[in-house]
């Protein structure tokens, strides 16, 4: 009787879909496609993307090409089927057929692809309670619909070089050895030892497409250019990343004056 009791409590506090509130990695991927877009964009799923779903309905799909994207997401009275939501990208909503489900992996078909993708638990951007792909600290790489303001512009900078402080820190916590540029997608070259904002004319689209336009994005530039020379030096760290972590911690400070 208390068995069944504590069994019913578990049920009704489990609430559908919970069971995917992990980080996931696809595998097995199927390039080829009936409506011949690039993959890409085609199924929102390119190869070694990672997929993570949150509560209130959200979802992270983060490529290793570079590209950040968030969806709305729900799922089936049944469990058996994913719905993504993606009219930002002016693509018909997806649909994940689920094949199979286990705790560290599960697969799906895909519509307009003729294999099963699977999806693989993963830790590669998290660590203990943080998350690299929260929405709520990446709003930074998403791009504006309109203008932003002197101050809206400010703020996110601010936010990108305090997340790239924040990314430092949890490499370093993770006894990683190495970080990846194109995940933080700043506007800086790295050296060793040193640190070197770029011109705009080097600039890479993907951090240029977070922005409203080209204007817009020269503009921030100089917000990055002012952290720096506030910097002045790195600080004198024998551990690489240890000094970048303090040197993205020091600029970040500076939005806060």
């Amino acid at each position: 009787m208390v068995l069944m009791l504590f069994m019913a409590l578990m049920v009704a506090c489990t609430q559908p879909g919970d069971q995917f509130m992990k980080s996931w990695k696809t595998t097995d991927v199927d390039i080829e496609t009936v409506s011949g877009l690039p993959p890409d964009t085609a199924d929102g799923f390119p190869p070694e993307s990672y997929l993570n779903f949150y509560p209130g309905g959200r979802v992270v799909c983060y490529t290793r090409s570079g590209h950040y994207r968030m969806f709305d997401w729900e799922i089936s009275a049944d469990e058996q089927t994913i719905y993504l939501k993606r009219q930002a990208l002016s693509l018909p909503n997806l649909q994940l057929k689920i094949y199979t489900f286990f705790p560290n992996y599960w697969s799906a078909k895909l519509p307009g692809l003729d294999s099963v993708r699977l999806f693989k638990y993963t830790t590669v951007f998290t660590h203990e309670d943080h998350d690299l792909l929260d929405p709520k600290s990446n709003t930074w790489r998403l791009r504006p619909d309109h203008r932003l303001s002197d101050a809206e512009l400010k703020a996110k900078v601010g936010q990108h070089i305090q997340y790239a402080a924040h990314y430092f820190d949890i490499v370093i916590k993770r006894e990683q050895g190495y970080f990846e540029p194109r995940f933080i997608n700043l506007p800086v070259r790295f050296y060793r030892g040193a640190v070197g904002i770029q011109k705009f004319a080097g600039t890479k689209l993907l951090w240029r497409q977070m922005f409203y336009d080209d204007q817009e994005a020269i503009k921030a530039l100089r917000y990055y250019e002012a952290a720096f020379r506030s910097l002045r030096s790195m600080p004198p760290e024998k551990d690489m990343l240890k000094g970048l972590r303090r040197s993205f911690s020091k600029m970040a400070e500076t939005f806060n004056e």
